[in-house]
């Protein structure tokens, strides 16, 4: 009985530890972390514990830096549009642990990316001007610690954006 007893509490305790360090973002949440409309609203981010740590918003870019202080994970978010109607947004996603990021690399197939050899990353392309990339950094230094990073990037080419809210043509028409 003691025995049992023993196991149990050691399968409790690694499945606190493995879940502790778990990573909580997964693909769908990078595609609905940033709000077109609605540039300086993070719903996604913030219902997902993460909270807004500094923001750095021009006319053609906006930064925002996210933590979790319960995961220890960082998210940092980059939107730039080239003044001709492209559009990029990257995401840093750092994880404090290595089981974290293999759990999250695992997932990817099942959101259809595909490894590219040539182009060392996970890619997703939904047209011949749009698509989704993952690129994996594996282990980097932050703000003196260890984390594994991989970067999300999306973007969409001029010719396929459409227009913004705000954003109005001044082209008047002839008489």
């Amino acid at each position: 009985m003691k025995k049992i007893n023993n196991s149990l509490f050691f399968l409790i305790f690694i499945l606190s530890v493995s879940s502790s360090y778990g990573q909580t973002l997964k693909v769908i949440d990078f595609r609905k972390a940033f709000d077109y409309h609605h540039p300086t609203e993070h719903k996604q981010l913030l219902s997902k514990g993460f909270r807004l740590l500094n923001d750095t918003i021009s006319e053609n870019q906006k930064k925002f830096k996210f933590n979790n202080s319960e995961t220890k994970e960082i998210v940092e978010l980059t939107f730039t549009e080239d003044g001709e109607g492209g559009e990029y947004l990257g995401i840093l996603y750092f994880l404090p642990s290595e089981l974290a990021y293999k759990r999250f690399v695992a997932t990817l197939t099942t959101y259809k990316f595909k490894y590219s050899k040539r182009n060392l990353r996970y890619q997703l392309p939904t047209s011949s001007y749009s698509g989704e990339n993952i690129y994996l950094h594996h282990l980097i230094q932050k703000d003196g610690k260890i984390y594994y990073s991989l970067e999300y990037v999306r973007y969409k080419d001029k010719a396929l954006s459409g227009p913004r809210p705000g954003v109005g043509n001044d082209i008047k028409p002839h008489p």
